[in-house]
């Protein structure tokens, strides 16, 4: 299942094996990879991968002849192989740090459980890390997407949790990635401007920049 959804996604995969010859790509790659130079390819994921096993997720314009990308995810687990998305233009919007709000995301979820449990017969379980702190994030954009996601569902296990192998850049300023992960039968495909969703089999994946403050170093 998981090649199956590779295969389908919008956006280029390919996998490198430590050679720099192609192990896997998805329809979309093969189309990029057939236009430009598999080695120009190979050394931009090389010298943009991060410097510890792990993902690196970029969003900056990127360019490989007439390809144009809005960004990256970059990550190895081994010597042996590393992958690379690269993430297409669909009009998503960039993040504006003065459009965050300081949020306590248990509060915000359990306030988005204890609204829909209201309106719908749903049983959901929380299981929430401890260790994420205040953060500043897109308050009503997240509360529409988890009341999408939960929408004539029975029953949901949402989770939080800090992703230490991945981060994301924000005006050069390096985040690691906090997860919501929503666990159920997914009745939709969900997309967002403001988050990367992963859509799966089940349930979904929510991924946020963890922001504490709006003026944080590259140490956040």
């Amino acid at each position: 299942m998981f090649e199956f959804w590779c295969e389908y996604d919008i956006n280029p995969i390919i996998i490198f094996n430590e050679k720099g010859h192609i192990k896997y790509c998805n329809q979309e790659a093969e189309i990029f990879l057939s236009y430009v130079n598999k080695k120009e390819v190979y050394n931009f994921v090389i010298n943009n991968a991060p410097s510890n096993p792990g993902i690196k997720t970029e969003f900056k314009r990127i360019k490989f002849n007439d390809f144009e990308f809005n960004g990256f995810s970059i990550g190895y687990r081994d010597d042996k192989n590393i992958g690379v998305r690269f993430f297409i233009n669909t009009n998503t919007r960039s993040i504006k740090l003065a459009e965050l709000e300081k949020t306590d995301l248990s509060m915000l979820i359990n306030f988005a459980v204890e609204y829909i449990t209201l309106k719908h017969n749903i049983a959901i379980t929380t299981i929430f890390d401890p260790s994420i702190p205040t953060i500043l994030v897109h308050k009503k954009a997240l509360l529409d997407i988890i009341f999408d996601m939960l929408e004539k569902q029975k029953e949901a296990i949402i989770s939080t949790k800090v992703n230490a192998g991945e981060y994301i850049k924000i005006n050069n300023k390096k985040y690691q990635i906090i997860e919501i992960g929503i666990k159920t039968k997914p009745l939709k495909t969900i997309k967002s401007p403001y988050f990367e969703i992963l859509n799966k089999d089940g349930g979904y994946i929510i991924k946020i920049p963890l922001i504490k403050e709006t003026d944080e170093n590259n140490n956040a």
